[in-house]
């Protein structure tokens, strides 16, 4: 018969599914055949448990093989279908930097290589195929394969590609949601913290990240810078020239910090200094 596209489609999809079903159960045979082996092998478990847990695994194993059975007699049913009048096939081998091959028998693979059918290849010409595999077709099972395709990168798309380019996506959309939320509540129009003078560390500065962060330290700075010094202790002892001048120093660091803070959300918000200052000092106050 003349195979068409839709045809070797629709057999070799079926066929993907009941290989990939198939996999699944071997390996838990596997699976179930090495719990066995190390339960029998096992030093600290009671004779009884063994032959409790061996007879549980074994059953398990029943279990898989009968539900194995039919999937193997419909991938021989279908197996024969393509052998009648065989189309062209790929299969990329899915470890990395895995070659594109035009069946699972290839020499340089073994039982245990796993492959992504690729269905949308089934019954294309070899050309196609190369064409597209680029580097990662195998020469093995394409010998005749242009070298000029063979030194491009492949242009094949898979599932697996397409879930990593989106996860991808995801992941870059989060970060840049994460940074556009950071860049609206920092307190300066570029989005960058802002640095004051340290309070406590002459020559050092600090860093305002949000806009509610630096309202806070306005607040507070604000206080500072409003306090009258005190010429006196409570004893009515004068104070020296020095802690005088300490006091009159703070006041003034909190006064620039204020002007700075008030000049950073100014400019954020697109107003005069005069009226953020007004704002900032009118909700300073109120917190007083």
């Amino acid at each position: 018969m003349s195979v068409t596209k839709e045809f070797a489609v629709k057999i070799d999809t079926e066929l993907a599914d009941l290989h990939n079903t198939l996999w699944t159960i071997n390996s838990q045979i596997i699976a179930y055949n090495d719990y066995i082996e190390s339960t029998q092998s096992s030093r600290w478990m009671k004779d009884a448990d063994k032959a409790s847990n061996i007879a549980k695994y074994s059953q398990k194993i029943d279990e898989l093989v009968i539900e194995r059975t039919p999937i193997a007699n419909r991938i021989s049913e279908l197996n024969k279908i393509f052998l009648s009048d065989p189309w062209t096939r790929a299969f990329l081998v899915t470890n990395i930097n895995g070659h594109v091959h035009s069946s699972m028998e290839c020499s340089t693979c073994f039982d245990t290589t796993r492959y992504t059918w690729l269905i949308q290849y089934s019954n294309d010409d070899e050309a196609t195929i190369v064409e597209d595999a680029g580097m990662d077709a195998c020469t093995v099972c394409y010998p005749s394969a242009p070298a000029e395709s063979l030194n491009r990168p492949s242009r094949i798309v898979t599932a697996d590609k397409i879930a990593k380019a989106q996860a991808k996506a995801e992941r870059d959309a989060k970060r840049e949601a994460k940074i556009a939320k950071a860049k609206a509540a920092a307190p300066t129009a570029s989005g960058e913290r802002l640095a004051i003078p340290s309070s406590y560390r002459e020559g050092k500065f600090e860093y305002i990240n949000t806009e509610r962060t630096a309202v806070t330290e306005f607040k507070s700075n604000y206080y500072t810078s409003t306090q009258p010094v005190v010429t006196h202790n409570y004893k009515g002892e004068a104070h020296t020239a020095e802690i005088i001048a300490n006091q009159e120093a703070r006041r003034a660091k909190a006064l620039e910090i204020c002007q700075i803070i008030a000049n950073a959300l100014a400019g954020k918000h697109e107003v005069s200094f005069d009226e953020m200052w007004a704002t900032l000092t009118k909700k300073a106050k109120v917190a007083a």
